[in-house]
């Protein structure tokens, strides 16, 4: 009777399990103890800082003076799978930061991003990744001809949870009536343009699928013929982001950059016959706190398929691809549900790609823990993207 109680038992756990969100999101808005009468009101800890703060489905700015970035808790929307946790920054950058898991398991529930102690020593993750003013993973970014620049002089921002499911989440940021940079040498007119992003994560992955609808196709002419013109690009950074790009990169056979004094790859371009493969691994500090955090040994990488691919490029502490977008008509869309269109009206044109992330060091059970066995985990995760 008891082994039949327990059978039965561990089979409601499993049914539980099963039932179980394997995916899940973070906003939240910082408001002051008036806001406890909100709907899911709770009062965050970041450090020794006591927030009191509230959920939000979506936010949006029409005041660049306005700081969104310290409004909001954890700074931006985020997304997590058991696997990875990603955030946005609500600001001019946009930049997406990883958060990493030592066990598999959702926590942002608990962590909101800043893990306590308590919760380290219960075998929490935490932030991996010190993006400073760099592309991150996977952020998208204007291409002024000579280098990455982010997105200012912007009419209005907004983020917001998209949908969420059991098994799947996406987030997304937008902005409207952006003023499109000037190359040193362009002679085109001053553009403006809307731009949205959505970013799906799905349980059980730590790879993002990112949609970029734009309003205009900021599609720049292969820099043989038209080196100079705007556009929009995407990569990764170097680590650490401030090491710079290395003067003594070699091009490999098979299309790869490595260090010519370094054994490690710690920076792959790779022309893949399905699209471009672009990653990075190193070794740096995850925040400025240097006396509470080791550093991490990080690897990330996107992957964009090939006919998203523009050129590939880079600046001086990043490895990307211009993105060549194609318009609606092109392009079969990735649902029907009307609630995952993007923001505005920022749909005549769009592609997609690709990003991932492992912590080498943070994780219990990583998928790599060398720079070679990064490579070689990414040429057949990209093997099968389109």
């Amino acid at each position: 009777m008891r082994a039949s109680g327990l059978l039965t038992w561990n089979v409601v756990v499993l049914l539980l399990a099963g039932c179980a969100p394997r995916v899940a999101t973070s906003f939240w808005k910082i408001g002051t103890e008036a806001d406890s009468r909100r709907a899911g009101y709770a009062v965050l800890h970041e450090g020794k800082k006591a927030r009191h703060c509230y959920p939000v489905t979506e936010w949006t700015s029409t005041d660049e003076k306005e700081d969104v970035y310290h409004s909001l808790h954890h700074h931006g929307v985020a997304v997590e799978s058991e696997q990875m946790a990603y955030r946005i920054y609500f600001d001019k950058k946009q930049t997406i930061d990883p958060y990493c898991k030592r066990t598999p398991q959702l926590e942002l529930g608990q962590s909101y991003w800043y893990p306590n102690d308590s919760l380290l020593a219960a075998g929490y993750g935490d932030d991996i990744l010190r993006v400073s003013g760099t592309v991150g993973v996977g952020s998208v970014k204007f291409w002024n001809g000579k280098k990455m620049v982010h997105f200012e002089n912007v009419a209005e921002r907004s983020q917001r949870i998209v949908k969420q499911t059991k098994n799947s989440a996406t987030i997304e940021v937008a902005i409207k009536g952006c003023e499109v940079p000037k190359s040193p040498i362009s002679t085109l007119k001053s553009q403006i343009a809307d731009l949205t992003v959505q970013y799906t994560l799905r349980a059980g992955h730590r790879d993002m699928r990112c949609d970029v609808f734009c309003s205009t196709s900021l599609n720049p002419l292969p820099l043989g013929e038209g080196q100079g013109e705007v556009g929009l690009c995407t990569g990764v950074q170097t680590i650490p982001a401030k090491g710079g790009w290395p003067t003594d990169t070699i091009v490999l056979q098979d299309g790869t950059l490595g260090l010519g004094n370094n054994s490690q790859l710690s920076i792959i371009n790779c022309q893949l016959p399905n699209g471009v493969l672009l990653a990075s691994w190193g070794t740096d500090w995850p925040v400025n706190d240097s006396a509470k955090y080791a550093k991490e040994t990080v690897g990330l990488a996107v992957f964009i398929p090939k006919e998203y691919a523009g050129e590939s490029v880079h600046d001086k502490n990043n490895n990307l691809c211009l993105l060549h977008l194609q318009t609606l008509k092109q392009t079969k869309p990735q649902t029907s549900n009307p609630s995952n269109s993007p923001t505005g009206e920022a749909a005549n044109y769009r592609c997609h790609f690709y990003l991932t992330c492992c912590g080498a060091t943070k994780e219990n059970h990583p998928v790599t823990r060398t720079a070679e066995e990064w490579y070689a985990y990414l040429r057949k995760w990209a093997k099968g993207l389109k």
